[in-house]
């Protein structure tokens, strides 16, 4: 090869990759919508994040790998009895090679994280304790009867230890109200969590954003929360969520207390 074929070779290949890139910086803009200082993508999680910076804290409620939707008969026995995802399918396998993997990218740029989970938990990055929520009105059925644990894997240390050791977990019987995803996690839960691994004005993460309950609790706790979530039908609903949130938030986030004013003494 000559000097000059050379040259045009590496002049078709810089052009190759300035193109390459501009076209990825469109898709990530338009997956992205900023509501206040909180940001939505709707696209696969390993596509963006990649492109974020840390975060303190991952705050998700993955996929578990239940075959969710198998056997929506809840007279069938064991299961939720709950649709399955919009085009997601629940499986173990894709649990192991699609959420594991994000679950650990997401882990890897934040500084601390709280993900639910189920009896797969042993397939996460093990974790540095477990919590969770005790559930006495019980959420679906397994081999051994009535699911009443939702575990909790976390990773890091909790913020604020300093100040006194809190419970790792709750015992709820908070039902989530429906909203258009098959198996939304119930506000008081994430509020809850959010208290616990998180502090007023961190930055949260959500690799699994679904219905946005997650950035409805951020909202109201004074989180800035950063979501994704690749089926279109739930980001639209985590976005108007998310808004509605936004427009309430002065009755949600403690004010700042007035000072009193001081009272000096009148001069003569």
């Amino acid at each position: 090869m000559s000097l000059d074929d050379w040259a045009d070779a590496s002049d078709n290949s810089s052009r190759c990759y300035g193109v390459a890139i501009d076209a990825l910086r469109e898709r990530l803009e338009r997956s992205k919508v900023e509501i206040g200082p909180h940001v939505l993508y709707c696209e696969d999680a390993e596509f963006i994040l990649p492109t974020l910076g840390r975060f303190d804290a991952c705050v998700t409620d993955p996929p578990y790998g239940l075959d969710l939707g198998v056997n929506s008969d809840k007279r069938q026995g064991h299961g939720l009895g709950r649709d399955g995802y919009a085009s997601y399918q629940d499986t173990l396998d894709n649990f192991l090679g699609v959420v594991v993997p994000v679950l650990r990218a997401s882990l890897g740029i934040s500084e601390r994280g709280a993900v639910f989970c189920n009896h797969n938990l042993h397939a996460l990055p093990k974790p540095d304790a477990i919590g969770g929520v005790y559930i006495l009105a019980a959420v679906g059925r397994h081999c051994w009867g009535f699911n009443s644990f939702a575990p909790i894997a976390y990773y890091g240390k909790a913020p604020g230890l300093q100040n006194g050791s809190r419970p790792s977990a709750i015992l709820s019987n908070e039902m989530a109200r429906p909203n258009g995803h098959p198996c939304p996690k119930p506000l008081g839960w994430m509020k809850w969590l959010l208290s616990h691994a998180s502090i007023q004005g961190e930055t949260i993460l959500d690799p699994f954003m679904g219905s946005g309950t997650t950035g409805v609790a951020c909202v109201r706790m004074g989180r800035i929360f950063t979501g994704i979530e690749r089926e279109l039908k739930y980001f639209d609903i985590a976005c108007r969520r998310i808004e509605e949130a936004m427009k309430q938030q002065d009755l949600f986030i403690p004010q700042p207390k007035p000072e009193k004013p001081i009272q000096e003494a009148l001069t003569l």
